[in-house]
């Protein structure tokens, strides 16, 4: 019933994803977690909204019970930071830095946790390649092609 929700545009936010909604364009997937009992909602409300806004801002994950701990330094305000999460299987590292090399994207800095069978990666990408204005990169042509990519999931 949800992927025929999304699949007719209703949008999705859960930090509980199942196999229905991992690759749905309509479906934003956050880190869960894990962090509220009954004696610490006060605390936990304000930790997780610290986390989550880290997530979103940074590409940090804190205190996830199903991605693995990650945090980049902060970066300079030209670079673009994006995060990719594939399957934790060999070749997707290359995969991805392929991607990025076909589109003549230079990688600043980059990060690899894994956690089981899911990997994060958080990329900090140089533009400045292209101050020449040879050649524009549009992101979400780079998006849709790398979440094409078989084994990355989001």
């Amino acid at each position: 019933a949800l992927k025929d929700v999304l699949d007719h545009g209703a949008k999705y936010v859960s930090d509980f994803p199942d196999d229905v909604v991992w690759n749905h364009e309509n479906a934003v997937l956050l880190p869960h977690l894990g962090a509220s009992t009954a004696e610490a909602e006060d605390e936990a409300a304000a930790m997780a909204a610290e986390t989550i806004r880290d997530y979103l801002e940074h590409g940090t994950i804190r205190n996830s019970v199903n991605f693995p701990t990650t945090e980049l330094p902060e970066r300079h305000e030209r670079i673009i930071r994006i995060t990719v999460v594939n399957k934790n299987i060999p070749g997707m590292l290359s995969k991805i830095t392929e991607c990025l090399g076909r589109a003549g994207l230079n990688i600043a800095q980059q990060l690899n946790q894994s956690r089981g069978d899911v990997a994060y990666n958080v990329i900090d990408l140089d533009p400045s390649a292209h101050d020449d204005d040879s050649k524009h990169v549009r992101l979400t042509d780079l998006q849709k092609e790398m979440t094409m990519l078989e084994g990355v999931l989001s």
